[in-house]
């Protein structure tokens, strides 16, 4: 249960920055007073199911002080370099100059995402081998759930995040395997 608590907590710190992890603490420790003194009281053999009503305040009042979403580009630094935000309109524009693209859907709360980035996307073998191919890099960051990529996911069959594509130059894409090896990656381009 530890870990989850970290991993939650790492996630709320990419999502709202520090300001959200402060006020996620502050929720957690008057929700924990507020729901002790409720404890104490029904020990007691004191009415407490009025007393639910503090705690589901002290959780709305949290959930209303809690900043939005940090924009993609300010919670996730490029794993591979010069890698740009996805956008239709920019593979469109890349795949109309001829250039050959590498997309991938990507987000914080994703394993198996977080798993190829540090196995595979952050080798620098990997981004030698794009940058002397010229292969372009789009990364859709779904951890907030962009409508966009979602559309994008859904007409490639997915209904989430990880997604791995590669398109040749003129060429239909190639969907790659969910799990990848830094050999699959210096394959492309070939």
């Amino acid at each position: 249960m530890g870990l989850t608590a970290l991993a939650l907590v790492w996630l709320l710190s990419r999502q709202a920055g520090a300001e959200g992890v402060t006020i996620g603490f502050g929720l957690a420790i008057a929700l924990v007073l507020v729901l002790g003194w409720i404890g104490l009281r029904q020990r007691k053999g004191r009415a407490a199911a009025l007393l639910a009503i503090p705690a589901l305040l002290v959780a709305a009042v949290g959930v209303g002080l809690m900043p939005s979403a940090l924009p993609a580009t300010e919670r996730a630094a490029d794993t591979l370099p010069g890698a740009e935000p996805f956008s239709t309109a920019r593979l469109a524009e890349l795949r109309a100059a001829g250039r050959p693209v590498f997309v991938y859907f990507t987000a914080d709360w994703c394993i198996t995402c977080k798993a190829n980035e540090a196995g595979a996307l952050a080798r620098q073998s990997v981004a030698a081998h794009f940058q002397q191919r010229e292969i372009a890099v789009l990364v859709g960051d779904w951890t907030t759930g962009n409508a966009e990529i979602g559309r994008f996911l859904a007409t490639h069959g997915r209904s989430g995040v990880p997604l791995y594509l590669y398109y040749p130059p003129g060429g239909e894409p190639e969907i790659l395997p969910q799990i990848l090896t830094p050999g699959r990656l210096l394959a492309l381009g070939e």
